[in-house]
């Protein structure tokens, strides 16, 4: 399962976003639906330009929710003390660039499941603290599980591996065989299992 992208943009801008069809699930939209999408749980990228003015109370919903990217054509937008220099840029930027604050965006992302954190490549046991670290593919996978909870062997192969089709799914089984032992380290109430083309979670402690 590809992470889902929102664009928010003008039209002759759209171009741009066709290198990140392979990566990501894209989905375009223009600037004027800001408004009804400022509060989406959603990857969200906003593309302001000079001309491009949104209420007040949408531009402040967008700087609040931390799954929006704001990227701007002139610096002097950010001298506003209400912008995060952190979590926006200027333009012009490259597209390797781009990529990457995307994908540092979601990794920085957390995500919670039953007594497990997930943030910055590390699951913690929320009640005991403990914690473990997990590699990018690894990390990747329990991103897809966290969010989705059952997903097709063969897409995690495909797009988060990089695995082609007419190779075997040891490496994938490798992967979830190293996962269900971090969990089981930190005293996770649940696990990861595979059965069939799905893999998904499992609670091993119901009464936690």
């Amino acid at each position: 399962m590809k992470t889902k992208v929102e664009i928010f943009s003008t039209q002759k801008l759209k171009i741009f976003f066709t290198n990140l069809y392979s990566l990501f699930e894209v989905k375009l939209k223009d600037l004027h639906d800001l408004e009804s999408c400022s509060n989406s749980k959603n990857l969200s990228i906003v593309f302001f330009e000079n001309q491009d003015f949104v209420k007040e109370k949408v531009l402040k919903n967008i700087l609040q929710n931390e799954n929006f990217i704001c990227i701007y054509n002139e610096l002097s937008i950010l001298e506003k003390p209400s912008l995060d220099l952190n979590k926006n840029m200027t333009a012009p930027l490259s597209i390797s660039k781009f990529i990457d604050r995307i994908n540092e965006t979601i990794n920085k992302k957390e995500y919670v499941y039953r007594n497990i954190e997930l943030s910055k490549n590390f699951i913690t046991n929320r009640n005991t603290k403990e914690n473990n670290y997990l590699t990018q593919a690894e990390n990747l996978i329990l991103i897809k599980l966290f969010t989705e909870k059952k997903i097709n062997k063969k897409l995690i192969e495909r797009e988060v591996l990089d695995i082609k089709q007419d190779l075997n799914t040891c490496s994938i089984e490798s992967h979830l065989n190293r996962i269900r032992k971090k969990l089981k380290k930190i005293d996770s109430d649940f696990s990861v299992f595979s059965k069939n083309s799905n893999i998904f979670l499992e609670i091993i402690n119901p009464d936690k």
